[in-house]
């Protein structure tokens, strides 16, 4: 309720993850809370994945390693069979993925029968995650730092529309179903990431999830005075919006490229770097993006209030 208690807070809200110091220490605890109930209600095994996979990219990126979670399961009548299945598929889901990341469960609470009009709120856990940076000085900025610096993108993006705010947006619904991932790779390199961080090979970084790609390269720009000019000819127009989970926007140093490559490997796409323009330029494979950052934030910081005008 106040991020300023005690003047603990590092890293306050408006990043991934916010940061605690530990007084007497030089150590930090990040903290997060995810979940995505459109993702769930199409595929709850997938969708319990990318809820804890999501939390954990949220710590990633704010330089800790992820060390447990906490959660609240917000769920329908579960005396339906059906609502009872998402229930059970998605719980599996969230486990499964805790023992590839390593990050009990140690708390948790359940909200069941939430109901509006007799039909069910979309299932919808909640992970809420900490994490440890064990020197402050290591934190990692979600925003862009110095012109020139390179931009990378970790993660491949495929073409995951399922359940996006794109289809929502398109077409006032959610279907389809979440393609699989997998979790295995996706810690690997996120540990690898984490440990570019640690190295002092990373200026910012940004885990990419609602909105995709394009919503998450201008967010890193919010807040400052740069823009980017970005080569992403490999994807389409539509896959800027893909929300592929377990992905970063990534910006080095010039001068710690090589080191960064070295520990990325093939899961780092260099694919610009970081310019004093204030635009954000992208060249996609059938499209060319120049917009003003200043504009694009407007649009960003007005979309609650435009949404509580609408008639619809």
């Amino acid at each position: 309720y106040d991020s300023q208690v005690r003047t603990s807070t590092v890293v306050g809200p408006g990043s991934d993850a916010r940061v605690l110091r530990v007084r007497g220490t030089r150590k930090g605890l990040s903290m997060t809370t995810d979940g995505n109930g459109r993702f769930v209600y199409l595929s709850p095994e997938i969708g319990g994945q990318i809820a804890l996979v999501e939390a954990a990219a949220n710590i990633v990126a704010s330089g800790a390693e992820p060390l447990g979670i906490t959660d609240c399961l917000n769920y329908g009548d579960p005396n339906d069979p059906e609502i009872f299945w998402e229930l059970h598929q998605s719980v599996k889901g969230m486990a499964d993925a805790c023992r590839v990341f390593d990050t009990p469960v140690i708390s948790g609470n359940v909200s069941l029968y939430n109901e509006n009009n007799g039909k069910a709120i979309h299932p919808t856990p909640m992970v809420g995650m900490v994490g440890l940076i064990k020197d402050i000085q290591h934190v990692i900025p979600s925003f862009v730092q110095h012109a020139g610096d390179k931009v990378y993108l970790v993660g491949k993006t495929g073409n995951d529309f399922a359940g996006t705010e794109i289809q929502k947006m398109l077409t006032g619904d959610i279907s389809g179903v979440l393609n699989s991932f997998d979790m295995e790779h996706v810690h690997d390199y996120m540990m690898r990431l984490l440990t570019a961080m640690q190295q002092g090979n990373v200026a910012s970084a940004h885990d990419l999830s609602e909105g995709g790609l394009g919503v998450g390269l201008a967010e890193t720009l919010f807040k400052t005075d740069l823009g980017m000019n970005i080569d992403i000819r490999h994807l389409t127009a539509a896959q800027l919006f893909s929300e592929t989970p377990g992905r970063f926007v990534v910006t080095v140093p010039d001068a710690k490229t090589v080191a960064f490559e070295k520990t990325m490997g093939a899961d780092a796409l260099l694919v610009g770097e970081v310019t004093n323009t204030h635009w954000l330029e992208a060249h996609l494979q059938d499209a060319e993006i120049n917009q003003n950052v200043a504009e694009l934030q407007k649009l960003w910081e007005e979309a609650i209030p435009c949404q509580l005008k609408s008639k619809d």
